[in-house]
């Protein structure tokens, strides 16, 4: 991939890194990469950072092919969006997104990697987000290491829309408010998470948007992006997930805890589009919804 700018009246005298740091948000560290390349190039010759343009100038920098260690795997994938700089895919409850070193298949990103090399376009596997195991629904995927800082830096300045619908015991006293608690891994636990003082700042806010027997349906909105954050919010108030047995939800409904990434929004670090993309529930989440009498 490349990407291409034109030096506008406003960047004359500019430096080439000034240009591809402050204009296109090029990290650091892949400015460096690229220069090690030789790979920045001005009017179609390689330039170094230093040297200052003129308006009208044509500035590149090409991204470099990476391969990546994870083994590519046959599997069905539920494309929601793709494009030559993104994807988003449906993600079924009960998957990794990542590998680990006890589980390096059967994994989400085994089964990107085979579909792009079906594709004829291999690449490294870059999500934006992940999910927890048992979580479902959306998970936003890169193509190259320029967009994947992008939209990183996006979520991390509260510019991505990320809304999730979780099931949760009980009904809420208020229809819709805000939850700030910070949030850090409990003492002597690898992953529980628990609401304390010393943690991470964390905020979420939440609607509710049904109430039925078993409590209530929630769409929830994330500020941050801490782990298990909707988790141990909603556990905090005393309004735990249905069948999250970390953090004390009823198991009997079902198998996994009841919560779904159902909706991004986030502007195309590309061609600058809002981009929208929705999830349907998966049929676990949908079956309580429409309980059969």
């Amino acid at each position: 991939m490349r990407i291409k700018t034109t030096v506008c009246q406003d960047q004359a005298g500019w430096t080439v890194e000034r240009v591809l740091r402050q204009g296109l948000g090029v990290s650091r560290s892949l400015l460096r990469r690229a220069k090690q390349r030789r790979a920045v190039l001005l009017d179609g010759q390689p330039v170094n950072s230093n040297v200052r343009v003129a308006p009208g100038a044509i500035l590149e920098i090409s991204m470099q092919q990476e391969v990546s260690s994870i083994v590519p795997e046959p599997m069905d994938l539920s494309i929601i969006y793709e494009d030559q700089d993104i994807m988003a895919v449906h993600k079924p409850p009960g998957m990794l997104v990542h590998p680990l070193t006890t589980e390096p298949t059967g994994t989400l990103a085994n089964g990107v990697l085979y579909y792009w090399l079906q594709q004829g376009s291999p690449a490294r596997f870059r999500p934006v987000h992940r999910i927890d195991r048992d979580t479902s629904g959306l998970v936003l995927v890169a193509r190259n290491s320029y967009v994947h800082q992008q939209l990183q830096s996006q979520m991390n300045q509260g510019l991505m829309c990320r809304r999730y619908l979780a099931m949760v015991t009980g009904k809420l006293a208020k229809q819709k408010g805000t939850i700030t608690a910070p949030i850090d891994r409990e003492a002597g636990s690898l992953i529980k998470r628990v609401v304390t003082p010393a943690g991470k700042p964390a905020i979420t806010h939440y609607r509710v948007l049904r109430q039925l027997s078993w409590g209530s349906l929630v769409r929830v909105e994330l500020v941050t992006g801490r782990t298990h954050q909707v988790r141990v919010h909603m556990s905090h108030i005393g309004h735990p997930l249905l069948g999250d047995d970390l953090y004390g939800g009823d198991l009997s409904l079902i198998k996994r805890q009841a919560l779904h990434c159902a909706y991004l929004a986030f502007s195309h670090p590309v061609t600058g589009q809002l981009i929208k993309l929705a999830c349907p529930l998966p049929g676990d989440m949908k079956a309580l919804l429409n309980p059969s009498p």
